[in-house]
């Protein structure tokens, strides 16, 4: 991705890291891009005001200042207002994600998910063990389990006895830092077949709290091009 939207005829251009409202390139300091940029890789969840200025000033020998964090981001309301920038109690920032027209479907959410062509889990963080509270139809086509076998298991059953994974451990890291991550790793279908499965964690916030309510898991099937890569490089 290239490009993000922040607003109206805004956006975030990833490859020369500015900012362009109707094209035009706005000016910013250093420090304010870096502290947009920051804000904008935690786009939907709170950022804490010492990570962004551990960000912003991590090369240099400068103490930690929320003030000086404070400052910066009243300065990009200021150059870009169309970004909603949100304030929590205990020094915490929000960029919220910019959605533009979007329709009412809350009537149809689940038909939604349980039609989509990948595999969809929602587990519950905040019950022993992180168990699955969700999952739709393609996740059980996908590792041959019914929906019963698979609510309120922790989706590392997937896995069986193939855990020496480096892959598993960044999953780990990346649900204890809160933050999102995309990987392959080896899972296993109910008859023992190999699966590699690219899955994508996210963690969900309550945009009210700031609590960590779920993580929404995202899986897509990738063994057919592992097996053909496989073939194309057999050594």
């Amino acid at each position: 991705m290239q490009k993000i939207k922040l607003g109206p005829s805004t956006y975030w251009d990833c490859y020369t890291q500015n900012v362009r409202i109707n094209d035009e390139i706005v000016p910013l300091t250093a420090s304010i891009t870096s502290c947009l940029e920051y804000l904008i890789s935690c786009r939907g969840r709170p950022a804490q005001n010492y990570d962004i200025f551990n960000h912003i000033w991590e090369c240099d020998d400068k103490d930690f200042n929320s003030k000086s964090v404070r400052t910066l981001i009243s300065e990009l309301r200021k150059k870009i207002p169309v970004l909603k920038i949100t304030n929590y109690y205990g020094g915490l920032y929000a960029l919220e994600k910019y959605r533009e027209g979007l329709p009412d479907i809350g009537e149809y959410f689940f038909d939604i998910l349980d039609q989509a062509k990948h595999g969809i889990t929602i587990t519950d963080p905040n019950q022993e063990d992180n168990p699955v509270i969700y999952t739709n139809e393609a996740f059980v086509n996908t590792f041959g389990y019914s929906i019963e076998d698979v609510l309120g298991k922790n989706p590392r059953y997937l896995q069986n006895q193939d855990t020496n994974q480096p892959e598993l451990d960044d999953i780990r890291k990346a649900i204890e830092a809160k933050i999102d991550i995309t990987t392959v790793v080896r899972n296993y279908h109910k008859d023992g077949r190999l699966i590699y499965n690219e899955v994508t964690i996210s963690p969900i916030f309550d945009k009210k709290t700031l609590e960590l309510k779920y993580y929404l898991g995202v899986q897509r099937d990738v063994t057919k091009l592992y097996e053909l890569l496989s073939k194309q490089n057999p050594n």
